[in-house]
């Protein structure tokens, strides 16, 4: 964590109520950063973005919207909870569970802070801190130095529709969160203090459908253009008898249409807002046009077909970076090709196909 930065409003001090058990679970073994003590001595606590992060500033490995060292389980009614060997990511409406998040401190010294649960809406792009709600706050966590600490957060009476990102921010004195950029992946990526999780479990039988959303935000002050990438995570969903269609909606249908209609992987489903993926390799839905300080749902509808295997498939949707208009007259001269977006957030879909 670079310390030349101002210091921000502090998570207790912001109005946040802690919530869940005063519990922690320690391991040794991380290699410690440098061998000072005394007065020398510091605590240097990250939180993984990806399994080879290693608390480097800025990470650079991506996706990063699928944290390792964050896991939803169960709720339990033992003390300790019972942590779960792998992440439940679809949630039940009303439900109780309870947030596992790993801390891992490579310093010198124990550290001492503050470990907050957020949520938001599964999507792209989004504002740091008008989009995202608190779920719970723990104050006082040690992290042990040259040491890892697993603490479950209890996430109660979980709202509609169940599928969320996720985001775990530590903040301690002497390892401080920076101050939020405007951009939604360099909140994450420049600042080892904070990670997400961004991944949505399906299930679904043969022939059957599942609906999902994904939200794109403009954070600037004018209209600008960005884009949706699909790309598949192991065997392409439609290539065994599965469908994956995105329904944009009619005001942002129609902007796209206005824009030029560009993309690639794609096929209009008849006369509908909708969009079918067809690339076994990347899908795109370039120049979708966003207002100043707007965010914008899609629908995702899953569909197994009657043949599809039972078994896990997945995809990857990320948001492009926006940025101004490409100028293009879908009825004159041929459109400029869009820019390369690299992708600033998004989010993992699990398919489960059951028999």
């Amino acid at each position: 964590m670079l310390k030349s930065f101002p210091r921000p409003r502090r998570l207790a001090g912001a109005g946040l109520v802690a919530s869940g058990l005063a519990l922690l679970l320690t391991v040794s073994g991380a290699t410690a950063a440098g061998s000072d003590v005394g007065l020398h001595a510091t605590s240097e606590v990250f939180i993984q973005d990806t399994l080879s992060d290693n608390g480097a500033e800025p990470s650079t490995v991506s996706p990063f919207w699928h944290s390792p060292a964050i896991k939803v389980c169960a709720w339990t009614p033992t003390v300790p909870p019972v942590e779960c060997p792998t992440s439940q990511d679809q949630l039940l409406i009303g439900g109780s569970y309870h947030v596992w998040i790993t801390l891992s401190n490579t310093g010198t010294t124990d550290a001492v802070g503050t470990l907050e649960l957020r949520r938001t809406k599964p999507g792209g792009g989004t504002n740091w801190n008008t989009d995202w709600v608190n779920v719970a706050t723990k104050l006082d966590v040690a992290v042990p130095a040259d040491g890892v600490t697993r603490i479950p957060i209890q996430f109660d009476n979980v709202p509609g529709p169940g599928h969320f990102c996720l985001a775990a921010l530590w903040d301690a004195d002497g390892d401080e969160l920076k101050p939020y950029p405007a951009d939604h992946d360099r909140v994450v990526t420049n600042d080892n203090n904070i990670a997400q999780r961004n991944v949505n479990s399906i299930a679904i039988g043969k022939s059957q459908s599942a609906d999902r959303s994904f939200s794109m935000a403009n954070n600037q002050f004018v209209r600008t253009h960005t884009s949706l990438i699909f790309r598949p995570v192991g065997t392409p969903f439609h290539l065994v008898g599965g469908q994956i269609v995105v329904d944009l909606g009619p005001v942002l249908f129609q902007r796209w249409h206005q824009a030029g209609r560009r993309g690639s992987g794609i096929q209009q489903v008849g006369t509908t807002t909708q969009l079918r993926l067809v690339s076994t390799t990347t899908a795109r839905i370039e120049e979708l046009p966003l207002d100043p300080v707007e965010r914008v749902t899609v629908n995702l509808r899953f569909t197994a077909g009657s043949s599809t295997p039972a078994g896990v498939y997945g995809v990857e949707i990320a948001q492009g970076k926006t940025s101004v208009a490409i100028p293009c007259s879908p009825t004159g001269a041929p459109c400029p090709p869009p820019p390369d977006r690299l992708p600033i957030g998004g989010v993992r879909y699990t398919i489960t196909v059951v028999d």
